[in-house]
């Protein structure tokens, strides 16, 4: 256990009626919470549940090859109850071209609409990685990302960035804004740094963690919480066109 990089919570695992707690779940229509769990789109109201609707759904595999894996999440009449759009998720899986240990996730969202006129489709998406932190190490660990700004989302307040977590605090919902750079490191007591890199997309990284949790979960996130209705940080893609982005975890 003591080489383990990712958190894995078994038993929301086993239990197919849970969220799974653990690993590295994909963010996608939204990353967060939205107010109400409703946003409106083209003067329709639509419900929407925290992180979206990636996370849970079937993916399928679109393409292997040598140490990548291409997974395809697509828009059905199911999907489209909560986001009405014509859309397909390509997630690539790549264990080899970032170098030993390092694990890229490269995201490609294409809008398969095929009217030009059609609405352009709001994108919010992330990861949610969970870090295995024991939590007696988790007062020694530390956090060098490079964000000039928190909002704690327990308490509503922002204030500058100080690169520490109050670990007298029960959760931990930090979202850190302000990036000036594209990595950050988390470093456990007599371990190698987990080093975190990202494109441009995304703006938002979120830190969470709760006590008697061995977790710490560093979360990229294209566009601040309830983009879709704020349209903060929003990406609005054209029918027939394709957004994409890289984030990578090296050890």
């Amino acid at each position: 256990r003591s080489s383990d990089l990712l958190y894995m919570d078994q038993a929301t695992l086993r239990d197919r009626t849970q969220k799974v707690r653990g690993g590295i779940p994909v963010l996608f229509p939204i990353a967060g919470a939205l107010a109400g769990d409703r946003y409106e789109c083209g003067g329709r109201s639509y419900p929407m549940r925290q992180h979206g609707l990636a996370r849970q759904a079937a993916w399928s595999v679109h393409n292997v090859g040598g140490a990548r894996l291409t997974l395809e999440f697509r828009s059905s009449p199911a999907t489209k109850a909560s986001f009405p759009f014509d859309f397909a998720y390509r997630l690539t899986i790549d264990i080899e071209r970032a170098g030993f240990r390092s694990l890229v996730l490269d995201s490609e969202i294409e809008h398969l609409g095929t009217d030009p006129g059609a609405p352009a489709m709001p994108l919010h998406f992330g990861f949610h990685p969970y870090f295995w932190v024991p939590e007696l190490d988790k007062p020694r660990t530390r956090l060098d990302i490079p964000a000039r700004t928190a909002l704690d989302n327990q308490t509503g307040r922002t204030g500058p960035w100080s690169g520490e977590l109050d670990h007298t605090q029960s959760v931990q919902d930090l979202h850190l804004q302000g990036l000036s750079g594209n990595s950050a490191t988390l470093t456990l007591p007599g371990k190698l740094p987990r080093t975190l890199t990202w494109s441009d997309s995304y703006s938002t990284i979120v830190v969470w963690t709760t006590s008697i949790k061995d977790f710490i979960c560093i979360e990229p996130w294209s566009a601040p919480s309830d983009a879709l209705n704020s349209g903060e940080g929003l990406v609005r893609l054209p029918p027939g066109e394709i957004h994409r982005a890289s984030f990578t975890i090296s050890v």
